[in-house]
C-alpha cells in the first residue's frame, strides 16, 4: 500500500493535515496540466493530534464533505503519510548488484535503518541514480513508516467511499508538485522548501535536484490564532476569520504579528542549524515557503533579513490552468495550502 510507483489514472490527492481535509483533482492534456476541483473541509477539534489521527471516523465524515464540496466523480486517491511518522533515508548500493538482488538487499537496509519491527512496518524506495559522489555506486531514497499509520488513514479513506491507490509521503508529494510544475529543484544547487502548517512546519533540502534532508516540528499558523483569541478575548472560530479578513485593531501588527513573525524567522533559523549539523554544508542557495503562513505580507523579506538566504514564496501553480468547477478567487486564496495534496493527484498522472 505504502508506494512510490503505484500507476492509477486521475486520482484524487487527499492531504489530511492537522486543522483541514484538502482535496485536489488534476488532469493533463497533452503538456497542460489543470485543476479539475479542489476543496478544503476543516476538521473539529480533537480528532488529530499533530497529524496522529485520534478519531478516524470524523476524518472520514470530513472527506466526505470534500467530495461533495469540490463535485469531483472520482473514487480512487492517493493520501500521504505526515513527515514526521516517515522515516526518509539515502542508501548506497554497488551500481553492479543484479536487478533480481537490488530488493532483498533493500529489506536488509530496511532492517538496520527503520527502528521498528519489520513486521510493523510499510516502506518502499525509488532508485534515484548513480551516487554524485561516487559513480559506481547507486543512490536509493527509502521511505518507511508503523503500518498502523498507513491503515488508519486508509480507514478514514474507505469511510469516505473511496478506494486508496497509493500511499506516500508528504515530503515526497511536495517534492512531485515542484518537480512537475517548476524549475525550482534544478535551479540552484541547493533548495530549502519549507511549509508553515497550521499545527506543524516542515522543512526538506534538496541538494543537486535530489531530496538530503527533511524534517518536521511542532510549530503553525494556529499559534498565531490562539495568540489573536488570547489578546482579544474572541472564540476560536472568530479568531479564525477576523486572521483571515483581516478585521482586527490597530495594536494587532505591532503587538500580535509581528512577534509572530519573528518566531517564524528563529523557527526556520532552528531548522537549518539541523541540516548543517547532519550535512557538509553552511548553506542553502534558495530557500522557498509555501503553506498558510506563506501568505502572511512581506514575510518573505523578513525570514531574508533574519537568515541572509534569499527567500520567495512558491507558486506551482502559475502556468495550471482551472477547471469550470474552480473559482479562480477562492483558488488563489487556499492554493498555498494545497501543494501536497496537488502533489499526490498528480501521482496519477505519471
Amino acid at each position: 500500500m505504502f508506494s512510490f510507483y503505484s500507476r492509477k489514472p486521475n486520482l484524487l490527492g487527499i492531504d489530511i493535515s492537522s486543522s483541514a481535509i484538502k482535496l485536489v483533482e488534476m488532469s493533463k492534456k497533452g503538456r497542460e496540466y489543470r485543476i479539475e476541483s479542489y476543496a478544503v473541509a476543516p476538521l473539529p477539534d480533537g480528532v488529530s493530534n499533530e497529524k496522529d489521527i485520534i478519531e478516524p471516523e470524523p476524518i472520514g465524515e470530513a472527506i466526505r464533505r470534500a467530495l461533495r464540496e469540490s463535485r469531483t466523480r472520482l473514487k480512487h486517491c492517493a493520501l500521504a503519510i505526515p513527515t514526521s511518522m516517515a522515516i526518509n533515508k539515502i542508501i548506497t548500493l554497488s551500481a553492479s548488484i543484479p536487478p533480481a538482488e537490488v530488493e532483498a538487499q533493500i529489506a536488509l537496509e530496511a532492517d538496520q535503518h527503520i527502528p521498528y519491527a519489520m513486521e510493523e512496518v510499510s516502506y518502499d524506495f525509488e532508485v534515484l541514480g548513480p551516487s554524485i559522489n561516487n559513480p559506481d555506486m547507486i543512490d536509493i531514497l527509502l521511505a518507511g513508516t508503523r503500518s498502523e499509520n498507513v491503515e488508519v488513514r486508509v480507514a478514514a479513506a474507505e469511510m469516505a467511499g473511496l478506494t486508496v491507490d497509493i500511499v506516500d509521503t508528504e515530503t515526497h508529494a511536495l517534492e512531485k508538485v515542484l518537480r512537475k510544475l517548476t524549475n525550482e529543484l534544478e535551479q540552484y544547487d541547493s533548495v530549502a522548501v519549507v511549509d508553515f502548517g497550521a499545527t506543524m512546519t516542515s522543512i526538506t533540502v534538496f541538494e543537486q535536484g535530489r531530496l538530503t534532508f527533511s524534517r518536521e516540528q511542532s510549530f503553525g499558523g494556529r499559534q498565531l490564532t490562539e495568540q489573536i483569541m488570547q489578546r482579544y478575548g474572541l472564540t476560536w472560530q472568530e479568531a479564525g476569520l477576523a486572521k483571515k479578513e483581516g478585521n482586527l485593531p490597530e495594536n494587532y501588527i505591532s503587538e500580535v504579528l509581528d512577534p509572530f513573525k519573528d518566531n517564524m524567522v528563529r523557527q526556520l533559523h532552528r531548522f537549518l542549524q539541523f541540516y548543517y549539523a547532519s550535512s557538509q554544508r553552511e548553506s542553502v542557495s534558495q530557500i522557498l515557503i509555501s503553506g498558510g503562513c506563506a501568505r502572511i505580507p512581506g514575510i518573505d523579506e523578513q525570514i531574508q533579513a533574519g537568515i541572509g538566504t534569499p527567500v520567495k514564496v512558491v507558486n506551482p501553480f502559475t502556468q495550471v490552468g482551472l477547471g469550470s468547477k474552480v473559482s479562480p478567487v477562492r483558488f488563489t486564496n487556499d492554493m498555498q495550502a494545497l501543494l501536497i495534496a496537488a502533489g499526490l493527484s498528480l501521482r496519477g498522472l505519471d
